[in-house]
């Protein structure tokens, strides 16, 4: 039973074996990190759009869907400095989820 465990032990601990698991772990890890990352520029690019968008559409002459407008094509806009791409429709889709529920907590900090 010894001898058995041994081996198993011996082919789990081999180079042959562990390599490719620890290319599949720091892949894994370095995607997961990318994510992370790109769902903080998200988050931060959606808070300070609203922010600015909010202060500035009365001068502006907007309203309604014409402020979520201004706001997805300001967005493309930014992401693509920060990230060097377009947003996918998925992103554009969080953002924009995002941006109404922020909308919607500034409302309530002020009634």
């Amino acid at each position: 039973m010894l001898d058995w465990i041994k081996m198993i032990t011996g082919v789990i601990t081999s180079e042959i074996f562990l390599e490719p698991i620890i290319m599949v772990l720091v892949g894994y890890g370095i995607r997961m990190y990318g994510k992370n990352r790109k769902y903080r520029i998200i988050v931060d690019i959606t808070i300070d759009l609203v922010d600015y968008i909010e202060a500035n559409y009365k001068k502006w002459g907007i309203k309604g869907s014409q402020k979520m407008d201004r706001f997805l094509r300001m967005f493309k806009e930014e992401f693509k400095k920060q990230i060097g791409r377009e947003p996918t429709p998925n992103e554009l889709e969080t953002a924009r989820i995002r941006a109404e529920a922020q909308v919607y907590r500034n409302r309530t900090k002020r009634d």
